[in-house]
């Protein structure tokens, strides 16, 4: 019987890839997702080649370009929002 080798890191790349696309509206976190899931796709094909390390690390750079537009886009908005805060709005105890 053939040993079968492990493609875990491959796998998690790949899911981690998935995820970082689809929450590029919290760019914060999509940007952190997409780094840890890129390093788990490089150390799976650097052990053993594997098409989902391989679709990992092309997910994982595309979720963090997208993250890094989206935060771009999301900045100004959040500098804005804070500048126009009114303090004496807030409650008091």
């Amino acid at each position: 019987m053939a040993e079968k080798r492990g493609g875990g890191l491959g796998v998690a790349g790949f899911t981690l890839g998935i995820v970082s696309l689809i929450i590029f509206l919290d760019p914060f976190y999509g940007i952190f997702i997409a780094i840890i899931g890129l390093i788990f796709s490089i150390v799976q094909q650097r052990k053993h080649k594997t098409r989902l390390g391989r679709w990992g690390i092309v997910l994982n750079i595309l979720g963090i370009i997208i993250n890094l537009f989206s935060f771009y886009i999301f900045i100004p908005y959040l500098v804005d929002y804070i500048q126009n805060l009114n303090p004496s709005s807030f409650p008091t105890a």
